[in-house]
């Protein structure tokens, strides 16, 4: 930081050398621990130089540095008073008020000394790391695009760039900056990391691997490298490799439960049920109260033929956490597995929490016609829409990335419809089910998706256990879906589970539905719902729009 000499130009040369001299003495003090020493001689220069902002900013860092952090912000604090224009020391008061959890007084201190010198790299730098922290990510991005114009040489505002990036689902530039931070600093093992995660979000497993592997050459007593290479592997169905760094991982966290969650994958994977379910109950002592664990160790017993404890799992599972879309989805196919209809039903009562109804047009669009033409062809613009898209239930068919972001236009005015319909199902079915849902969430939001099926096309049974309440919006139908000569093509069905075992249970008939799709209708239903989509024929294609209630939080 500059020097601070505000307050010293009228005194003596002489006395000008013996505070050089005291300072120099406190510095001293400092380095070699004798922290007492130090502070003495700083109260006595703020006693003897009261209009002096630097002794007072030496004794708030040595405040800091002694777990003294309000003591620290006094100091520093009447030291910027005394120093206003001084950039370096409003950033140091930015970043204590920050580590107290002064948030709003920390961001004021950081733009106050980018107002005063506007290259201050480390103060777009913190700026962009306390807007990240609060969750304002594209500004969090402006912050760090403007301390790396500020200082492109340092590598660790690059990562930051990158990390809030890839939070922002812009993984190509995130990777951009992960590299130009290996470039800056090959042996960076954040940067190489957190380039193995992005790779790794993106798809890209080959690279992801390779990322991951260099920042384990790098840092080998790092347990979440290993972990997440680990993952990836599993992925790429390398599965011998997989247990091998999952194992790596527990000798470096022996206490770290997810890791004995996914050796217990792994193993399930290469066909040690025995070993899975060692691993599985080791995370559970290690987190009891982990609701995910226990479903994987219920999915686990279910596919080993354990019915009865797979079953004691779930409900285990739904007592830790009422509501859980995951659970109710596995234990509605289990419940039937296991002849227990009657409460099967209770979950699957589709005539009571499945719900149909046609929207309204919305003001500025002559009829629903008109709106659904505005969307179809807002989804067939919209930038991310991937055919076929890697790890989506899609099949033969396109779809996109969140879409329910648009703050005027069609979307938008679906959006509109979409809420007023949700805030009636929390009240009116939600509520009023306590039994299937836990109460509902204070505050929720929504997040929705364009899906585009083609001839041929169909989604794969799976169900949304991200949500609380999920649901469809059907932009455009093929005229031939619904006619008598093709019988349920086209239409969403409910209750068949996904088809993974040899022996695919078939459900009774009460315990599944079916809707036809009518353009402009809309319909909600519990996440845990399993659904499906059957395939159909036509030149025409089937356009929808899906989405997910969220809890507040969560989204």
């Amino acid at each position: 930081m500059a020097p601070l000499h505000v307050g010293t130009e009228n005194r003596e040369p002489a006395e000008l050398r013996a505070r050089a001299a005291l300072l120099a003495e406190a510095r001293e003090h400092r380095r070699s621990g004798r922290t007492t020493a130090a502070e003495e001689i700083y109260r006595r220069l703020i006693r003897d130089w009261p209009g002096d902002p630097e002794p007072r900013h030496s004794l708030g860092v040595l405040c800091a540095r002694t777990g003294r952090p309000a003591e620290a912000i006094e100091h520093v604090a009447s030291a910027a008073r005394l120093a206003p224009d001084h950039p370096g020391l409003l950033n140091h008061l930015g970043q204590l008020y920050f580590a107290a959890g002064r948030v709003d007084e920390a961001a004021g201190a950081y733009r106050r000394a980018i107002g005063v010198r506007p290259e201050l790299a480390e103060g777009h730098y913190n700026l962009g790391v306390l807007l990240r922290h609060q969750g304002d990510l594209a500004e969090a991005a402006a912050s760090y695009r403007r301390a790396v114009s500020a200082d492109p040489s340092a590598p660790h505002v690059h990562v930051d760039l990158g990390l809030t990036l890839q939070q922002m689902a812009m993984r190509d530039e995130a990777i951009a900056e992960f590299r130009r931070a290996i470039a800056l600093d090959p042996r960076s093992f954040q940067a190489h990391y957190n380039l193995g995660c992005a790779l790794a979000a993106h798809r890209q497993p080959e690279a992801a691997v390779e990322a991951y592997l260099t920042a384990i050459r790098l840092d080998p007593m790092e347990p979440w490298a290993e972990l997440n290479l680990g993952a990836v592997l599993q992925g790429l169905n390398r599965h011998d490799e997989a247990i091998d760094h999952f194992r790596r991982a527990i000798a470096l966290a022996p206490d770290h439960a997810g890791a004995h969650v996914n050796l217990g994958g792994a193993l399930y994977e290469r066909g040690d049920h025995a070993g899975a379910l060692s691993a599985l109950r080791r995370a559970i002592e290690l987190e009891p109260t982990n609701s995910g664990t226990h479903v994987n160790l219920a999915q686990t017993l279910q596919d080993a033929g354990d019915l009865g404890g797979a079953e004691a799992a779930y409900r285990h599972a739904l007592a830790l956490k009422p509501g859980m879309v995951l659970a109710q989805a596995h234990l509605a196919i289990l419940l039937q597995q296991l002849g227990k209809h009657e409460e099967a039903r209770g979950l699957l009562d589709y005539s009571r929490l499945l719900t149909r109804h046609m929207i309204e047009p919305p003001e500025d669009w002559p009829s629903v016609a008109a709106l659904n033409a505005d969307l179809a062809r807002a989804i067939y613009q919209h930038p991310t829409l991937m055919r076929d898209p890697p790890g989506q239930a899609t099949m033969k068919g396109s779809q996109t990335a969140e879409v329910l972001d648009a703050i005027d236009g069609p979307i938008a005015a679906l959006r509109r419809a979409i809420e007023s319909a949700v805030a009636a199902y929390l009240s009116e079915t939600v509520a009023q089910t306590p039994a299937v849902f836990a109460p509902p969430p204070a505050a929720w939001a929504l997040r929705g998706w364009g899906v585009v099926l083609r001839s041929d096309g169909y989604q794969t049974p799976h169900f949304h256990p991200a949500g609380i309440v999920s649901g469809v919006y059907y932009v455009r139908i093929p005229e031939i879906i619904g006619s008598r000569s093709t019988g349920d093509a086209g239409f969403i069905r409910f209750g068949q589970p996904e088809v993974t075992r040899p022996d695919p249970l078939r459900p009774p008939a009460e315990l599944t539905d079916s809707v036809k799709p009518v353009e402009g209708l809309m319909i909600l239903f519990p996440s845990y719902f399993w659904h499906n989509t059957v395939p159909f024929e036509s030149e025409q294609d089937r356009i929808c729009i899906a989405f997910d209630v969220l809890p507040k939080a969560h989204a």
